[in-house]
């Protein structure tokens, strides 16, 4: 969903009495034939956090060095913990559901590796009812003039609590805690009108 004044009281709708699910995915990097390597998410309804739901992942691809350096994740320990992609993908879609506005920090690229999986293990991901959401535009929308969009510097900007430790679940919860600090706390304005 394109951030605009227009579209923040239908986002904001879905925060307050809808199914928001945030989510973060790690990746084995960031090419073509790279991998999701963990998933999680968290379930928000009518504002309240509901579920959350967190998976590693077995690639069938090399992990790139500098990704591992992100977030530690190594191929031996993704063979022992790690789902197969198409349980992990099936049990995220189960939890995803439909009718939903799917939130995450650079959704472009969670987005791109999710279709990406999809299209390598041959799964079916056509969600209905599905909106997305992307923090990044969303806290440039609302709060221009900052530095850095990171996660790790938004936190810190906006007094978030939570921490950018490139783990899945962690960086979920602290996207969540942005989604919803920007939502109420600087986009009230617009709502409002």
């Amino acid at each position: 969903m394109r951030i605009s004044a227009n579209t923040l009281p239908q986002i904001a709708e879905y925060a307050r009495s809808g199914r928001v699910v945030v989510f973060d995915t790690e990746t084995t990097g960031c090419s073509r034939w790279d991998e999701i390597c963990q998933i999680a998410a968290v379930e928000y309804v009518d504002g309240v956090r509901a579920r959350t739901f967190s998976v590693y992942v077995r690639p069938t691809c090399e992990m790139n060095p500098w990704a591992e350096g992100v977030h530690g994740l190594s191929l031996d320990f993704l063979a022992e913990h790690g789902l197969a992609p198409e349980e992990a993908m099936r049990q995220f879609f189960e939890f995803m559901g439909n009718d939903a506005l799917l939130v995450a920090h650079n959704n472009k690229f969670d987005m791109r590796m999710l279709n990406q999986e999809c299209r390598k293990f041959d799964i079916s991901f056509a969600p209905e009812g599905i909106e997305t959401c992307d923090t990044i535009a969303l806290a440039r929308h609302l709060r221009p003039g900052l530095g850095s969009y990171s996660l790790a510097n938004l936190i810190e900007a906006l007094n978030i609590d939570g921490t950018n430790s490139h783990d899945a679940l962690d960086d979920t919860l602290a996207c969540a805690g942005l989604f919803f600090k920007l939502l109420f706390g600087y986009g009230q304005r617009f709502i409002n009108n």
